[in-house]
């Protein structure tokens, strides 16, 4: 591996609030940094003053984004990457190193680094697009869902470990979330393939338990489970009929009995026991989006906007027994990709 040297920085970072309980928010939090580059089209982007017809898809030409981590209470903070074009930061479970994705349409790699920012290395070099990746439980290796520029089947599953060669699954059925991780994150499970014939059709990136035994999906704008195994095993599946509604699923605790995902925008959680919903709160009660589980699954992180009315989107965290939150930055800048570890 090689090491680069980081350019120093300076920051303006504000703790608000109350003091965060550090013995509950151990960890840390990474995420993406977005900042206008300094030049003419950036000031334009900021103001939004850019010419009618002006095309903004590429993002590069006005912002750059980096990534960054801290501790959950705000301190700490320290920029990781300096490229203006790395996002998706994903601190492994031994919160020893970080894989993340740099680059541009159809030119984007994956990297690897230590949580110090050292030792960056490209694992995937100018890949078509990188849609999603998973550590593995042992912190490893990481899989990958990629997209080839070819006419079909244009999605592969790839294990990619921090050192080592890569393995490639190429298959049409499973590579939208399907294929997971073991629950010791030793290897790699396929699904029996009835699954997809038994649930209902088009449901794609299931979200896999802790243990592997659930998925969480959505389905016809609700949050639902399933028990992969068993329904394998059977004819039909069925709605509980009392489902939340649902527009994204974003993860489930660390210990596998709740659900974080959005209704309308807004930060939900879901009670899970024995694959039956038991009760649903509204944890934010405003937007946000980016909500992560701390490592013991009391706290929850997420990015919204600041409650002093800037522009500006903050990082807050809430308590999940309480509902008490805080906002732990106030910043010059946006905040994109948040994940605890």
């Amino acid at each position: 591996m090689r090491l680069f040297c980081l350019l120093s920085f300076t920051i303006i970072l504000v703790i608000t609030g109350a003091v965060v309980d550090t013995e509950a928010n151990e960890g840390k939090l990474v995420f993406a940094i977005k900042e206008p580059l300094q030049n003419e089209d950036g000031f334009r982007a900021t103001t939004k003053t850019l010419e009618r017809g002006k095309d903004v898809s590429n993002w590069w030409e006005f912002h750059q984004y980096n990534i960054g981590i801290m501790n959950p209470d705000g301190t700490d903070f320290k920029r990781l990457t300096d490229d203006g074009l790395s996002r998706k930061p994903r601190l492994s479970p031994d919160g020893e190193a970080i894989a993340y994705i740099s680059g541009v349409n159809r030119e984007k790699s994956l990297y690897m680094m230590w949580t110090d920012g050292s030792e960056k290395t490209q694992r995937l070099k100018k890949i078509y697009n990188i849609h999603d990746f998973w550590w593995s439980a042992t912190s490893h290796a990481v899989l990958v869902v990629v997209e080839i520029d070819r006419p079909k089947d244009r999605l592969e599953n790839w294990i990619v470990p921090i050192n080592g060669d890569l393995s490639k699954w190429r298959t049409r059925y499973w590579a939208k979330g399907w294929l997971h991780w073991d629950a010791k994150g030793e290897k790699i499970i396929e699904p029996n393939r009835r699954l997809i014939e038994v649930l209902p059709e088009g449901i794609q990136w299931p979200k896999w338990s802790p243990d592997k035994k659930w998925i969480a999906f959505l389905t016809d704008g609700v949050l639902a489970l399933a028990e992969p195994d068993v329904v394998s095993m059977g004819r039909r599946w069925f709605l509980q009929r009392n489902e939340p509604p649902c527009a994204y699923i974003e993860e489930w605790s660390p210990d596998g009995k709740q659900v974080l995902f959005y209704t309308s925008g807004e930060i939900c959680v879901a009670k899970v026991e024995k694959g039956k919903f038991k009760s649903y709160r509204n944890l934010s009660l405003y937007r946000g989006h980016s909500a992560t589980w701390n490592p013991d699954g009391s706290e929850i992180a997420f990015i919204g906007g600041d409650k002093n009315g800037r522009r500006t989107s903050e990082i807050f965290v809430i308590d999940v027994k309480t509902g008490k939150m805080q906002q732990i930055t106030s910043t010059t800048h946006d905040f994109f990709d948040l994940h605890w570890q």
